[in-house]
């Protein structure tokens, strides 16, 4: 009796030092002062997040969307690990609802019969991928010419687009000797204003939140800018004859990258468009709302392809068989196309 009692304390004993191990762990991550912060940081986020709807999904960022995981966090914060299971489950069910809507936009583009498959362009045929807001890291960038392109095409032009000088110069630095891949300063807009400039306001932080369009930041930094139809001609690039996919996450500027390509004509020659393209609603709803009205009235319907999304095998090999889809895409808009009159 007296050893079965002694065995029972000792693995009371146990089970008390294994839970106050487990609580000093989840206050080493979440001290209590920090944790009262951080929920009141969150609830206040999500009292400005309107419509409530758009906790559940996104118009932009579907269900992984980020006042759904803030969301989540409050009831979890004291529990890191269900916060991380939880958190794997959303990003889990809304890459397959993603997975779900890249076979179908195969099946509408390419047809039925081209589900299953990949495709390599013949060498006479080009992309061109524009990149949009590289970033200083121009991660998204550096995916496609190191791993995706080449797996599509022998042959293909790559361009980066940023407006901070100190980004730009950072991401060339990465592609020295690739004649290939090109680095453009600028920002991109539809109305050039008069002298040629506009003002990229600066984040205090990782640049991340750079913009055209938040102008209560107050560092700011004057830059060239650039209307992306007139690059585009200027530049003799020929989007008739190749495949263009254009990729963009220019923190708000996507309406006027979209309204400059409709009104130039060339936007039924981009045959991908990839990116979030959320930036718009965290800065101005209405606008973000005409915004999405312009693009389902000009049939453009852009596929996720960001930061968030490197993290995660299942997502890129959905964007990655959504690229496939444009390429095709693109290389049956190049071949149904009249050839030129003889001379």
């Amino acid at each position: 009796m007296g050893n079965r009692t002694s065995e029972s304390s000792a693995n009371s004993w146990c089970s008390e030092r294994q839970r106050q191990r487990g609580k000093r762990a989840e206050n080493r991550e979440n001290p209590p002062g920090k944790a009262s912060t951080e929920v009141q940081s969150i609830k206040l986020f999500l009292r400005h997040n309107r419509p409530w709807s758009w906790i559940l999904w996104h118009p932009h960022q579907g269900l992984y969307n980020w006042a759904l995981l803030k969301a989540i966090k409050i009831p979890l914060f004291s529990r890191p690990r269900a916060y991380r299971l939880a958190t794997r489950t959303v990003i889990f069910i809304d890459t397959v609802i993603l997975f779900l809507r890249a076979l179908g936009r195969r099946v509408l583009r390419v047809g039925v019969t081209s589900l299953v498959g990949t495709w390599r362009l013949p060498n006479a045929i080009s992309v061109l991928y524009l990149d949009l807001g590289t970033h200083k890291e121009a991660k998204e960038l550096t995916l496609m010419v190191n791993e995706i392109l080449p797996r599509i095409a022998d042959n293909f032009d790559a361009y980066g687009f940023e407006a901070s000088e100190e980004f730009v110069k950072q991401a060339r630095a990465r592609f020295v000797g690739r004649k290939n891949v090109h680095l453009i300063h600028g920002a991109l807009c539809h109305l050039l204003p008069s002298d040629g400039t506009l003002k990229l306001y600066k984040d205090a932080g990782d640049g991340l939140e750079n913009s055209l369009y938040r102008s209560h930041f107050a560092a700011y930094e004057e830059v060239g800018a650039i209307r992306l139809s007139d690059w585009l001609r200027d530049n003799h690039l020929d989007l008739l004859n190749t495949v263009c996919l254009l990729r963009m996450n220019i923190e708000g500027a996507e309406f006027d990258v979209v309204a400059d390509l409709v009104a130039s004509g060339l936007a039924r020659c981009v045959d991908g468009y990839l990116g979030m393209w959320d930036d718009l609603s965290k800065i101005d709803k209405q606008r973000d709302k005409e915004f999405r009205m312009f693009l389902t009235g000009h049939h453009i319907f852009p596929f996720t392809f960001n930061g968030r999304d490197l993290v995660s095998r299942f997502r890129m090999r959905c964007i990655e068989y959504e690229i496939g889809t444009s390429v095709r895409a693109g290389l049956d808009r190049i071949r149904s196309q009249e050839p030129p009159p003889a001379l």
